[in-house]
């Protein structure tokens, strides 16, 4: 049985009611999620990962360096809640759902079109769900399947100016109270709980993306190529894979110690792969 909505939840998050003086009064200090923003980066070892994508290739498994990092941001979101949270109207709310989202390339070069998307998954879903989920959906794009806020973008990108500046004010408008058609929410990553751009698909490295006001997302992660570091192991100079993870949240969901915490867990899930094929109640990453 669906949960009721109470008075003050949006369709896509739940009013938290139970919120601290600070956090209920920041918005109305700091009104702009682009003023708020705090950065984290973060380089780690992708010898276990590797092995694991290894293993699961060798098993049959169409696991990827990318679904797996999706498949981490999940599992994290899930074990560290508050990272599922945006402000919007002057109020703090909770998603239900973990929904990601990215940006998909038809085909790799500077003309080629490319497609929002976004997915929403269940806390409890594990490596293999997201890895189908996420490929499913990028075939679907890559073989010309359209995605609904293009199509709504498209149409209103040809109008006149002064239209478009009137529907982008009245867009503004509803998304301040939760109105925005699904149409477009549901397909836009701005309205995701986490925004993610894999620079290394074109090897580049992993910059500070800014938030956006438009939407709901709080928390934009870029992820940068793989490169080679010397590290001391037994005494000895060893080389191994790295990768850095650069990321961008809105203070005003949480503090400063809760979200050192989570990427403390994000890593741990990075080094110890095998923790996403476990139900959430079981895979061991401390909350």
């Amino acid at each position: 049985m669906a949960e009721k909505r109470r008075r003050g939840d949006r369709k896509d998050g739940v009013l938290l009611r139970d919120v601290d003086s600070y956090h209920k009064i920041m918005p109305f200090l700091m009104p702009r999620r682009t003023e708020c923003e705090v950065f984290f980066c973060e380089s780690i070892d992708m010898t276990n990962l590797l092995a694991y994508i290894e293993q699961k290739k060798s098993e049959g498994c169409g696991i990827t360096l990318f679904s797996a990092f999706v498949a981490t941001a999940v599992r994290t979101a899930a074990v560290r809640p508050a990272l599922n949270r945006f402000i919007c109207g002057q109020r703090m709310y909770e998603r239900k759902t973990v929904d990601v989202g990215f940006i998909a390339k038809k085909y790799f070069g500077d003309e080629a079109e490319e497609a929002a998307i976004t997915i929403p998954f269940e806390n409890k879903a594990d490596i293999f769900e997201v890895t189908d989920r996420i490929y499913s959906r990028v075939h679907c794009v890559k073989e010309g399947g359209a995605v609904d806020s293009d199509d709504v973008v498209g149409k209103v990108a040809n109008l006149p100016r002064f239209l478009k500046r009137f529907i982008a004010r009245f867009l503004r408008f509803l998304n301040y109270y939760g109105k925005v058609p699904e149409s477009i929410s549901s397909s836009d990553p701005n309205f995701c709980s986490i925004f993610i751009s894999n620079m290394g698909s074109i090897q580049a490295g992993a910059p500070f993306h800014h938030l956006n006001e438009w939407g709901t997302n709080s928390v934009f992660l870029c992820i940068g190529k793989m490169y080679e570091k010397l590290c001391m192991e037994d005494g000895k100079v060893v080389s191994r894979p790295y990768i850095d993870f650069a990321f961008t949240v809105d203070e005003r969901i949480s503090d400063g110690y809760y979200f050192a915490r989570t990427l403390d867990v994000f890593k741990e899930i990075i080094l110890d792969p095998e923790v996403l094929e476990r139900p959430l109640s079981e895979e061991g990453v401390p909350a």
